[in-house]
C-alpha cells in the first residue's frame, strides 16, 4: 500500500516544517492550504493521512473533517491545532472519527506527530488487510460461484457441509470446470480461512522436483540446492494444501504423501529434523482415479485416504444453462480489462456459443469471450467475433439445418419412396433457377435420370 500523506493548513510555515520532517520517509506527500485545495485532492481517490488544521482560512476544521469521511472514508484524519481545547479533542475524536489530536504547541510536537502518523499508516494496513480477507472470503464463498445450475447449487449445498470438517476432499472434473475455485471456497468458508492456502500443480512439475517442491530440501541436498528451501506441505501448515491434479503424481511419491498423512510428520530432503505439520487436504483430478487404481497406476490406500468426500463436478456441456450468465460474466470483466462498451451478444451468437460441447469447459468459455472483445467491431458480439473454430461449427450447423429442414419438408407426408426423389429433384432444379445440368451435376446423377424423374422432355430445360 502507498503511503500518502495530505498536510491542510494554511500557515505556509507550518506546512513546510512538517514537510521538511516527513521529506525523508516513503510517504508521498501532497499540500494543501485551504479547503478547496483539500478538496480536489481528496477527490481525486485519496486514501491515506490527512494531517488537518482545526483553523482554516475558508472552512472550518471540524466541517472539513466531516467531509474527509465523505470523500476520502478510508483515510485516517489527524487534527492540529495552535489554539484546542479538551472540548474540541474530544468533539473531534469521539463524534466525528478523528484518529488522533496534536497541539502546535506541545513539546517535541513533531516526533509525537511522527509517532501517531505511524501508527495511523499501521491502523490502515491493517484494515486494508482485513478487507482483503473478507474480500477473498466473498470471492471464493459458494454463492459467488456463477451457476444456475442446479446440479451444481445441490453439490454446493453438500459442500456447506464438509468447510467445518477436517476430512480430506477429491474435486473430480474435467480440465476447466473449476475444481481450484470450488477448492479455495472450501478453504476460505472454514475455520482455517485465517491461514494459508497452498497449490500446487502435480502435473506442471517434472517428477524429480515434485517431490523437493513438496517437502522443501535442506542447503547442499544436490546440486544447484545453494539454501534451505521450505515445501509446499510446510508453507502450508495450520491452512489448506490443494493437490490439483494429483492422479499424475508417480507411485513412488504417492507412497511419501501417504506417510505424511498418516504421521503427519516429514524430513526435507537432505535433512534429519523432523517437521510436524497440520494441513487440511484438498486434491483434484480429471482423470477416474479408481480405473487408475486397478490398472495399478494409483495406490489404493491413498485413493482412501483423499476421497473420504468425494466431489464431481459436471462439464460445462452439462448444464448449459450457465453458458448465458457465464457468457455476460466474463463480457463485464473483459469490457473493464479492455476498456471496451461491449453491449452483449447477437441472438446467432449466443446460439452458436449454447450449441457448442466446450471440451475446456468453463476455461476455454473464458477465452473465446475474451478473443470476442479484443476483435468485436459493433456494440453486439456477433458470429464473426468468434474464433475461427466456432465460425466453422456455425456454418457446418447452418449447412446441416438447411438439409435437415428439406428432408422435413419433402417427408412432412408419408410418401412412396419414388415420388419423394422426384420431390427432392424438382426441388434441386428449382434451387438451381431450372439448370438441369447444373442440378444433375450436384446430385450426382445423369440429365436423363433427372428427365426421367420428373417426367419432362430434354427441350423443356430452362436456360441458365
Amino acid at each position: 500500500m502507498k503511503k500518502r500523506l495530505l498536510i491542510v493548513d494554511d500557515s505556509p510555515d507550518i506546512v513546510e516544517m512538517i514537510r521538511e520532517h516527513f521529506v525523508n520517509s516513503d510517504f508521498e506527500i501532497s499540500c494543501a492550504s485551504n479547503g478547496g485545495e483539500a478538496r480536489t485532492a481528496l477527490s481525486a481517490g485519496f486514501r491515506g493521512v490527512v494531517l488537518l488544521d482545526f483553523m482554516g482560512p475558508d472552512v472550518d476544521g471540524l466541517a472539513l473533517l466531516d467531509e474527509v469521511r465523505t470523500l476520502a472514508p478510508l483515510s485516517k484524519v489527524i487534527m492540529i491545532t495552535a489554539h484546542g481545547s479538551i472540548g474540541m479533542a474530544m468533539e473531534a475524536t469521539k463524534n466525528r472519527n478523528a484518529f488522533y489530536v496534536h497541539s502546535k504547541g506541545e513539546d517535541a510536537f513533531l516526533e509525537r506527530l511522527g509517532a501517531t502518523v505511524a501508527n495511523a499508516f499501521r491502523n490502515l494496513e491493517l484494515e486494508s488487510r482485513l478487507e482483503r480477507l473478507e474480500s477473498q472470503v466473498r470471492t471464493y464463498s459458494f454463492d459467488s460461484i456463477i451457476t444456475q445450475s442446479r446440479r451444481l447449487q445441490a453439490i454446493f449445498r453438500t459442500l456447506e457441509n464438509v468447510v467445518d470438517s477436517k476430512v480430506a476432499v477429491l474435486i473430480l472434473g474435467e480440465s476447466g470446470t473449476g475444481k481450484e475455485l470450488v477448492a479455495k471456497a472450501i478453504h476460505h468458508n472454514g475455520p482455517r480461512r485465517n491461514q494459508p492456502f497452498v497449490a500446487i500443480n502435480c502435473a506442471g512439475i517434472p517428477d524429480t522436483l515434485l517431490e523437493s517442491e513438496l517437502f522443501g530440501y535442506e542447503k547442499g541436498a544436490f546440486t544447484g540446492a545453494f539454501a534451505r528451501k521450505t515445501g509446499k506441505f510446510e508453507q502450508a501448515n495450520k491452512g489448506t494444501l490443494f493437490l490439483d491434479e494429483i492422479g499424475e503424481m508417480n507411485l513412488a511419491l504417492q507412497a511419501k504423501i501417504l506417510r505424511v498423512l498418516q504421521e503427519k510428520s516429514y524430513e526435507r530432503l537432505g535433512g534429519h529434523e523432523t517437521i510436524h505439520v497440520n494441513v487440511r487436504i484438498i486434491s483434484a483430478t480429471n482423470k477416474d482415479l479408481e480405473a487408475e487404481v486397478k490398472a495399478g497406476r494409483f495406490r489404493e490406500d491413498l485413493y482412501y485416504r483423499l476421497s473420504v468426500f468425494p466431489v464431481h463436478l459436471p462439464p460445462l456441456r452439462e448444464r448449459k444453462e450457465d453458458i448465458p450468465i457465464l457468457a455476460e460474466h466474463f463480457l463485464k470483466r473483459f469490457n473493464l480489462e479492455e476498456d471496451r462498451k461491449i453491449e452483449g451478444f447477437t441472438r446467432r451468437a449466443l446460439d452458436q456459443l449454447l450449441s457448442y460441447n466446450y471440451p475446456g469447459n468453463v476455461r476455454q468459455l473464458e477465452n473465446i469471450v475474451s478473443h470476442a472483445v479484443v476483435v468485436a467491431g459493433g456494440s453486439l458480439i456477433d458470429i464473426p467475433d468468434l474464433p475461427p473454430y466456432l465460425q466453422g461449427e456455425f456454418q457446418a450447423m447452418s449447412q446441416a439445418k438447411a438439409a435437415e429442414d428439406f428432408l422435413s419438408d419433402l417427408t412432412s407426408r408419408i410418401l412412396p419412396l419414388e415420388k419423394l426423389e422426384e420431390l427432392a429433384i424438382r426441388k434441386s432444379v428449382a434451387a438451381c433457377k431450372g439448370n438441369i445440368s447444373l442440378a444433375a451435376r450436384l446430385l450426382g446423377v445423369s440429365r436423363a435420370t433427372i428427365y426421367r424423374k420428373i417426367r419432362e422432355e430434354p427441350e423443356e430445360e430452362a436456360n441458365p
